[in-house]
């Protein structure tokens, strides 16, 4: 089976080549094969490293040495043995920690020397370049507080021409194949008084000698201007069983002149939903932990824990303002969390019961290994009584409260609290449908992911976000909880992009 060779730049902790590169065939081949994986930050460099080593271990067929499972804990300097040594040495040498953009010219030579060393790989064997230039200056959220910065201009503002280094690589490999990546408000960003995105299209197109026939992965066909609408690009992840509403851009493009150009791709098929309670309901029950600002107690305990919720509650059914039906369940939601005995930390060994769809099959792969990332953030007593109320009301409305409907003992201390800015500060995923983006932003709070199990009364913990996303439960993230979350927040969701690569495989398989 010829190999198809995968350059992965922007990569983040690997979303995007984790869909690649750990795709096998029924004879447990491995179609694509990384030549590099280029990320800027140190922890998700990190990631990317090990995943990579877990990666040769499995196709390798060697069983996972204790040192792997050391390192992770941080007891070990690396997590291999010295029968694994190899392949350790490989997997430092398939990821890279570059900043693109930063230096023009030592891009530049860092790819032209990489390609000199793959030429005669690259001569005889398909390529594909992948990745997701930074999206800050395109998103929605970024461009409304860029907007309240008087001083910002966006023809100053370096993130919006990044993509031009995507470019830049590009020219110098000139893959067959390409997968650009980015968030949904490129599509409506403006530079210099027009649309970005028409530019960007316009530029792939005619990247290298012969340019690019550009194609949507939603519906397989050709990008034709004037004909076709730029929103075919947008995929909206839970159409193909991502348990999330995340809805990216991505553009997928055939070199002109290759052997793989055709009128019509194969393309994503949509598929039944998958809800939250579906994603992660199998997770052991965990309890917030409390943190000791704001709260009196210095040791985080059961018993200061349940004291603390149960003082904040019992003001709570005192208020004459709320509903009495709310009461009632603030009250029996109380009982059932006071007589509960929940861990705040879990490292219990996984044991999957049957695998029944696509998701718990490349999601749930952790089979005997202990579940890791599944221990919550400590929360300040103010913010356990409301994400207690939170996931009350949704519970007992089947919403989530606005801000002029939390009584006056639970408002935040903001001037224009009730102004309507601050509607839904406070968002509890709902447990039936799939959850709202998971973005960075959890890395510091989670107020807008807050469980629906009032019992719990938390946030999620990172390995549930993981799931949310569609990491495998082998994955390991390098970093504290807040790298993590910020890894699996800015990461493109590796099912999705499993689906990605079983289209462009389909592709080659039928042109060959």
């Amino acid at each position: 089976m010829k190999k198809t060779y995968v350059i992965d730049i922007f990569a983040g902790p690997g979303g995007l080549g984790e869909g690649f590169l750990s795709m096998s065939g029924e004879k447990n081949e491995y179609p694509f094969e990384p030549i590099i994986s280029v990320e800027k930050d140190t922890y998700a460099h990190k990631t990317l490293t090990v995943r990579a080593f877990y990666r040769l271990l499995l196709k390798n067929k060697i069983r996972i040495p204790h040192q792997y499972y050391e390192y992770l804990a941080g007891n070990s300097e690396s997590p291999s043995c010295d029968a694994t040594d190899d392949l350790w040495r490989k997997a430092q040498s398939e990821t890279v920690q570059l900043e693109l953009g930063a230096s023009t010219e030592k891009d530049i030579s860092f790819f032209e020397s990489l390609k000199s060393s793959y030429e005669e790989v690259l001569a005889n064997s398909p390529t594909i370049l992948i990745g997701g230039p930074p999206c800050q200056a395109y998103s929605l959220v970024g461009r409304a507080r860029n907007k309240g910065n008087k001083s910002y201009k966006p023809e100053r503002d370096k993130r919006h021409v990044l993509y031009k280094e995507y470019l830049q690589i590009m020219r110098i490999f000139a893959p067959d194949f390409f997968v650009m990546e980015n968030v949904k408000g490129m599509l409506s960003s403006q530079l210099d008084g027009g649309l970005i995105f028409d530019q960007i299209l316009e530029d792939l197109e005619t990247c290298g000698d012969s340019g690019y026939q550009l194609y949507s992965l939603k519906t397989g066909q050709q990008y034709i201007r004037g004909l076709t609408s730029p929103s075919d690009f947008l995929l909206l992840s839970e159409e193909y069983g991502v348990p999330q509403k995340r809805h990216r851009v991505i553009i997928f493009g055939v070199r002109k002149n290759s052997r793989y150009l055709a009128e019509k791709i194969p393309n994503l098929k949509v598929c039944r939903q998958v809800s939250v309670e579906k994603a992660m309901s199998d997770l052991p029950k965990l309890r917030s932990k409390l943190s000791s600002r704001g709260t009196g107690y210095k040791i985080d305990s059961d018993k200061s824990w349940k004291s603390n919720l149960k003082r904040g509650v019992s003001r709570l059914t005192t208020e004459s303002t709320l509903d009495s039906s709310l009461k009632s369940s603030l009250q029996t939601n109380l009982d059932a969390l006071l007589e509960s005995e929940l861990p705040a930390v879990s490292s219990r060994v996984f044991d999957y019961r049957r695998r029944q769809n696509s998701y718990d099959k490349f999601v749930k792969d952790a089979n005997k290994q202990p579940i890791t990332f599944h221990e919550p953030r400590p929360h300040m007593d103010s913010d356990l009584v409301r994400y207690f109320f939170c996931a009350t009301f949704r519970q007992t409305f089947g919403r989530n409260p606005r801000a002029h409907e939390f009584p006056d003992t639970l408002a935040p201390k903001h001037k224009n609290w009730k102004s309507g800015k601050f509607v839904d500060r406070f968002k509890v995923q709902h447990f039936s449908k799939p959850s709202s983006t998971i973005t960075s932003h959890i890395s510091k709070d989670g107020h807008y992911f807050i469980h629906s199990d009032p019992v719990q009364c938390r946030s999620l913990t990172a390995r549930e976000a993981a799931r949310l996303q569609t990491f495998p439960d082998s994955y390991q993230f390098a970093g504290k909880r807040t790298n993590q979350y910020q890894q699996i927040g800015n990461a493109v969701p590796p099912l999705l992009a499993r689906q990605i690569a079983e289209c462009v495989f389909k592709l080659i398989t039928n042109s060959d």
